[in-house]
């Protein structure tokens, strides 16, 4: 998290597979190496999640470009008006504002019911069920909702599912991308060509 290159090359090997963003979380020097990023290749996107202790870094990741900022999940869901304050000053920057969450039946309903703007969602989703609570009920709320943007996260399941059967779980549903945890170049290659002809299906 610190070594900034490293980090460069991972995102350029999944650039090199068709990778066209990052997902990032402003610590460390992941920052750094996204301005880099964004120097060297004009249709990079970023979208970040803020930080879950005192100080959520939005300030870093406006200074990156991130088009949707995701409240963290530490926040969300404790479903108060500290979420509902940092959607507010997210939005206020005029970036989309989106709700992460490690419970998101809960919290996703209290967005619908609290802040029905908000239409970014960056939520556990894959085929073991990992984190999301009932799953059935989680997949029903996800393709019904078709005016919202679901983006999936722990999709491999902490490394217990295979590339191939865990996209093409998300392909069967309104899942529009996801964010995967990378810490090599050749995973990030492997990781990203396999989820872009799943979900590009």
């Amino acid at each position: 998290m610190t070594n900034a290159d490293a980090m460069l090359e991972i995102m350029e090997g999944c650039y090199e597979a068709g990778g066209r963003g990052i997902e990032a979380v402003p610590g460390g020097a992941v920052c750094k190496a996204i301005k880099i990023m964004k120097e060297t290749h004009n249709d990079y996107i970023v979208t970040g999640s803020t930080l879950p202790g005192p100080n959520p870094n939005v300030e870093d990741l406006i200074d990156v470009e991130a088009k949707v900022i995701f409240v963290h999940g530490a926040y969300s869901d404790r479903k108060d008006e500290t979420l509902l304050k940092l959607l507010d000053d997210i939005s206020s920057r005029g970036v989309i504002p989106g709700v992460a969450t490690h419970n998101p039946l809960s919290t996703i309903n209290y967005i619908f019911e609290n802040a029905p703007d908000v239409k970014a969602f960056l939520i556990p989703f894959n085929a073991n069920g990992f984190m999301m609570g009932d799953k059935i009920a989680l997949e029903e709320l996800v393709d019904t909702n078709s005016d919202c943007h679901f983006i999936g996260m722990k999709t491999l399941d902490t490394g217990r599912l295979e590339p191939e059967k865990a996209f093409e779980y998300i392909s069967k549903h309104n899942i529009c991308a996801v964010a995967i945890g990378m810490v090599g170049v050749e995973e990030a290659q492997i990781s990203t060509k396999v989820a872009l002809n799943a979900l590009q299906k």
